[in-house]
């Protein structure tokens, strides 16, 4: 039992990386302006390590400072003691692995450098990883919610812990919704710690991945497959299969499935397509976890065949395979019959043209195409095109004040092409200005009581079944009857819903709602009216179906005449970039509905004149 200074120290210690840490660097005025009383508690009790446990050159190196690591490597006389901090470090480490031709003890060159480096750094200490890996298991278990794709499941937890912070200090403030845990979804200790470990070894392999550590990447790939295999027939996991998606979700066979699912993308980084394609037969060949990753393997074994493999035969088999999976939606079905019809009208392909006969087809509309004009700004790097715009001041008696020119991004060039030609309002919010709305006018079914599972603890901004089929089948009634009372609905009638939603929930933490996407309410019920029930009813019927395949590829902006209630979607697009598969199917979609679609080309030009044509 400590006392309460040291137990709040211990949690700020947890929430550091889990490093060595100098005594005289840790400061937190507002627990004690003397904390050495606390530190030695903690050690006592073995929370924390002290550096007489510090037996790793590279972490003692790692503790000191760069003007510390220079006098380190005079005093052992390195060729450059004047270098950056880690290139000292490597000269050391280097150092550290010649053996002593002198010294008859065995005492070598390494076991010195780290006694030095100690003596520099003075009293250290570190969180103890066996309390610590508790804890963070503890939390993991708490915050089970938070998405798999987060750092978080991979951290420890500690974000969760701020996040407890914010709600305390009301900072922060969660939908209101009923806790309902029904489902036991690890079997024992061990089955935690299998995923608590898993989840791990996932963000170790994204964050070398993020730094372009391919072949470290791929070592850590290497040891999961193999745990994974080991892994694979254990009793619980038959339990595990039997959960409903979204539980499945937060279960070891999940998180090995994600990581060989990573091992793809790492080992096409290597060139190893044979290895690549095999990876990927055994994903597709499993039925059980990452269902809504399907239509994006069938798509990668489809283009690794084709691409580098040259095996047209067995990539038409696998496009007929991938047409005929369920779970291939939207985007990924489209690249996989776009890629049927390549091989079709390709002249070197003419003896396969009867293998392709019978191919379910996907249809798209075609939409409008413009092209405007803009001059570009030199670019200096890689990245999004940089326009250059003249700003002529709208302002009444600021003709005298000239022109000014404003460097601004290829959609807000748009923009003021679409403001010129009549539309007085526009937002550029890709899919959030929809994703938004939808999470408004739809706000009390998605965090509708009475579903199981699916609000685990009090700290979540989604139902743990949004991103899933079950989605909609567990709140078939419901959403049906939302969507025809939006259907029918008025423009006032829809201003006043979202106006109740709004002012109830305003500020509150839901995953589905930006809320500085509208300048104000008003321009949120200004849209609303503006597009009208029977368009919204149809585009979020589609989004409540499939959240998870429909979130991406809805248009750049929307732009609205506020007294003709004319409004336009349009897609965006500078110099050298194309449509996504993505965004081809949500603007024929719109289309459908109703809605007047528009690709928007910005060509760039190098003319003297700087307005926009």
């Amino acid at each position: 039992q400590f006392a309460v200074g040291g137990q709040k120290l211990y949690v700020r210690l947890f929430q550091r990386k889990l490093n060595w840490i100098k005594v005289s660097k840790i400061e937190y005025g507002e627990i004690s302006v003397d904390l050495l009383p606390l530190i030695e508690e903690l050690v006592k009790n073995s929370f924390l390590q002290t550096e007489s446990e510090l037996e790793d050159l590279c972490e003692g190196l790692d503790l000191l400072s760069a003007p510390e690591l220079k006098t380190l490597a005079k005093i052992f006389h390195l060729p450059n003691p004047n270098g950056q901090k880690q290139q000292l470090v490597d000269d050391f480490l280097r150092l550290a692995k010649q053996r002593s031709v002198f010294s008859r003890s065995q005492t070598g060159i390494g076991t010195v450098i780290l006694k030095r480096a100690k003596d520099l750094a003075g009293k250290s200490v570190r969180v103890c990883k066996g309390p610590r890996a508790v804890f963070s298991r503890v939390l993991l278990l708490f915050s089970l919610t938070e998405s798999m794709e987060d750092e978080e499941a991979g951290s420890g937890g500690q974000g969760q812990l701020s996040t407890v912070l914010m709600v305390n200090m009301g900072r922060m403030v969660f939908p209101s919704y009923t806790v309902n845990r029904k489902t036991e979804i690890f079997q024992d200790r061990e089955d935690l710690i299998r995923y608590a470990t898993a989840a791990h070894l996932s963000n170790d392999i994204a964050t070398a991945m993020a730094n372009g550590n391919w072949e470290e990447a791929n070592s850590l790939y290497m040891c999961a497959k193999e745990t994974w295999n080991e892994l694979k027939n254990l009793p619980s996991l038959s339990y595990h299969r039997a959960l409903p998606e979204y539980l499945r979700h937060f279960t070891v066979g999940w998180v090995y499935t994600r990581i060989l699912s990573q091992g793809v993308e790492i080992l096409q980084r290597l060139h190893m397509y044979k290895e690549a394609v095999r990876q990927l037969q055994e994903l597709l060949a499993q039925q059980v976890y990452c269902a809504d990753s399907r239509g994006r393997w069938w798509d990668r074994l489809a283009l690794n065949l084709h691409q580098h493999l040259k095996n047209i035969k067995k990539t038409i088999e696998c496009i007929r395979k991938g047409l005929a999976d369920p779970c291939v939606r939207t985007g990924h079905r489209l690249a996989l019959y776009q890629r049927a019809l390549r091989i079709r009208d390709s002249p070197s392909c003419k003896q396969f043209r009867g293998l392709l006969q019978d191919l379910p087809v996907v249809t798209v509309e075609d939409v409008t195409h413009v092209t405007i004009k803009g001059k570009m700004c030199p670019q200096t790097g890689l990245g999004k095109s940089v326009f250059l715009m003249e700003d002529t001041g709208s302002d009444e008696g600021s003709e005298d004040l000239g022109v000014s020119t404003v460097m601004c991004s290829v959609e807000e060039l748009a923009l003021t092409h679409y403001r010129q030609s009549g539309f007085d309002q526009g937002i550029h919010g890709e899919g959030s200005t929809f994703i938004t709305l939808y999470g408004l006018l739809m706000w009390d079914i998605i965090f509708m009581d009475d579903i199981p599972d699916v609000f685990r603890n009090c700290y979540q901004t989604f139902p743990l079944d949004l991103y899933t089929d079950s989605f909609y089948e567990n709140r078939r009634d419901a959403i049906e009857a939302r969507l025809q009372q939006l259907h029918s609905a008025s423009s006032a009638m829809l201003a006043e819903l979202v106006a109740d939603i709004w002012s109830a929930q305003e500020g509150k933490a839901a995953a589905l709602v930006t809320w500085g996407r509208f300048v104000s309410l008003q321009q949120a019920q200004s849209l609303v009216s503006c597009l009208g029930g029977t368009f919204l009813s149809g585009v979020f019927r589609r989004l409540s179906k499939d959240l998870r395949h429909c979130r991406g590829g809805l248009p750049d902006l929307v732009v609205w005449n506020t007294h003709s209630n004319h409004f336009k979607l349009v897609e965006v697009k500078g110099p050298n970039d194309r449509l996504s598969c993505k965004q081809i199917i949500w603007l024929s979609e719109l289309q459908k509905l109703g809605a007047t679609v528009e690709v928007c080309h910005v060509q760039a030009v190098g003319a003297k004149s700087q307005r926009l044509s």
